[in-house]
């Protein structure tokens, strides 16, 4: 348990599962009258957020230095690349550690349409507690059978819920506190192909053992197995491939 600023016990080691507040680092005052921050909000007056200058997707002060959906850096302000979109194909095969260029952003009036029906619930989520992959700093795993997921959203968050921060991942990891709160994004495109990218997560994320860049997409094939956090597992298997 952690102990946030307003003496609240909490289950997160950044912000106050009770109350929203930062629990360490600079405060929401420091924030908003930072001049490098751009126009701020706030999410339950705790949690300040901005606009990315790029898609205008809402960005949590403090969260990460990168927008989850373009890329775009906001300690440098250096452009990412192609925002999460079920339009484009993938843009690499296989696991790859480096980002590519962008290529043609979709057109700003495209529309996201329905998967075709034969991609929705092709995909299923296999979320397992692994010890083995624990380090000596991790705490005890917990008893947890695993948890089966299909997919059957455009974009699918990997991370730990909160009630305070208005986060609801559609892949839930809140055993592991090691995740973070917007960890990945696996995005399941129109022809049933699925696309991995890490949003800027505090401790990384790994495929088939290697880790991966921070806003890079990998696809994934049945049978890839992400892991991340302390000791969380996710194994991916397209049901329509036969391969498990």
């Amino acid at each position: 348990m952690y102990t946030c600023p307003k003496g609240h016990n909490s289950t997160e080691s950044d912000f106050c599962s009770e109350c929203g507040a930062k629990i360490t680092g600079m405060g929401i005052a420091e924030v908003v009258s930072n001049p490098t921050h751009k126009t701020a909000a706030t999410i339950n007056q705790s949690v300040a957020v901005q606009s990315c200058p790029e898609c205008s997707t809402p960005h949590e002060v403090d969260s990460g230095n990168f927008c989850e959906i373009c890329g775009f850096n906001f300690l440098t302000g250096a452009k990412g690349g192609d925002p999460l979109s079920i339009f484009p194909p993938p843009i690499r095969s296989g696991i790859n550690t480096t980002a590519t260029a962008p290529t043609q952003p979709p057109h700003p009036s495209a529309q996201v349409t329905n998967p075709a029906p034969n991609a929705v619930s092709q995909w299923q989520v296999i979320i397992s507690i692994d010890p083995s992959l624990a380090t000596p700093d991790s705490p005890p795993a917990p008893a947890q059978e695993p948890i089966v997921i299909e997919l059957t959203q455009p974009t699918n968050l990997i991370g730990r819920t909160s009630i305070a921060r208005a986060i609801h991942p559609e892949i839930p990891l809140d055993l592991d506190d090691a995740v973070s709160s917007r960890h990945a994004i696996l995005t399941l495109h129109p022809d049933g192909t699925l696309i991995l990218r890490d949003i800027g997560s505090s401790n990384g994320t790994l495929v088939n053992g290697k880790e991966i860049a921070v806003m890079a997409d990998i696809s994934i094939a049945s049978g890839d197995e992400i892991t991340l956090g302390h000791w969380t597992r996710i194994k991916l298997i397209n049901l329509n491939s036969g391969r498990s």
